[in-house]
């Protein structure tokens, strides 16, 4: 293969996201105004290093979390399993597999586990802890399936449940996710277009009290419903290298979330060989997440794969992954 630098697909990601800036002048943020905020963690070792904008170079099993048109790509039968060390000690759980029926067709699954650990509770009298804990258990399930329509185009979408666990309240929705991408044949430049969590409102069982002081101040109250954090994504991806030996891919993406200001993600992963990968990315306009970066090796169907986050005074986040095809 020949090696290729393609500066006018270059510019055109560039011209793109700049001409985007214009949809990102308004900076009201409506933090506050969807729940189930736990799907906002980002899941796919490979994509959270390259800045969290994957969903135009996504091409394998993981594609199903972040842009499920990019599962068409996948070839043989792919299991993933990923551990996140998130914030606060608080862990999340992944596995998803897909497979390839035929030429035209992908079906995947996948499902998350999210837990808190123990949280002590506290009251009034007794804010150093009463001795006794609880903890937040959420979870997402779901069905993948992506079809290539034309050679060009390809669409996907999840069919997934979710269920948040607070103690001992309860709430279950389910939701859906669809992105397409199109590969223009042009300069390697792919686009995409992604919606996630599209789905009714939420709302916890049972009822509440409001207190003052320690002193219950209404009689039980039903939860209000919430919304899903809903998510819209555009991207580009382009390979400005591409060879036998080499291959270099440079992403961007548009997010636009449904309760907070719009976003820009920037990444690019190295691969030698298709065997030994670096990556690295940024994110910006987020509260708190900035650079992300990570590396991979894959041999005979076998991959690992390491990434971190800065989350700037929070913490750094750290994600572990393996991935078999057979």
């Amino acid at each position: 293969m020949r090696s290729i630098f393609k500066p006018a697909a270059i510019l055109l990601v560039v011209g793109l996201f700049l001409a985007g800036s214009s949809a990102m002048a308004e900076d009201f943020a409506k933090v506050g105004t969807a729940g189930a905020d736990f799907l906002k963690i980002p899941i796919g070792t490979r994509g959270v290093a390259m800045g969290n904008g994957f969903s135009a170079a996504s091409n394998d099993v993981t594609s199903m979390f972040w842009n499920p048109a990019g599962l068409t790509y996948v070839q043989n039968t792919s299991v993933y399993l990923e551990r996140i060390d998130y914030l606060a000690d608080i862990s999340y759980n992944v596995v998803g597999a897909a497979f390839s029926p035929n030429d035209f067709w992908t079906i995947g699954v996948f499902g998350a586990l999210m837990n808190s650990g123990d949280i002590e509770v506290t009251t009034v009298e007794h804010q150093n802890g009463t001795g006794e804990y609880f903890s937040v258990n959420n979870l997402v399930a779901g069905v993948s399936i992506a079809s290539r329509l034309t050679d060009k185009f390809s669409f996907g979408a999840n069919i997934k449940y979710v269920r948040e666990t607070l103690d001992d309240v309860v709430s279950g929705a389910y939701a859906v996710d669809v992105g397409t991408v199109y590969d223009t044949r042009w300069n390697t430049v792919r686009i995409s277009m992604n919606i996630r969590n599209f789905g009714p409102e939420i709302q916890l069982d049972g009822s509440y009290f409001d207190w003052d002081n320690g002193t219950q101040l209404t009689d039980a109250s039903e939860y209000l419903p919430y919304h899903f954090p809903l998510m819209f994504r555009l991207g580009l991806a382009i390979d400005p290298i591409l060879t036998a030996q080499h291959r270099l891919t440079v992403l961007g993406e548009l997010e636009h979330p449904n309760d907070n200001i719009e976003r820009m993600n920037f990444g690019g992963e190295y691969a030698f060989q298709e065997l030994f990968f670096l990556r690295t990315g940024y994110t910006f306009r987020h509260d708190s997440m900035g650079l992300s970066a990570g590396l991979g090796a894959k041999w005979a169907g076998f991959g690992i794969d390491y990434a971190f986050s800065d989350y700037g005074v929070l913490d750094v986040v750290h994600r572990f992954s393996v991935q078999f095809e057979f």
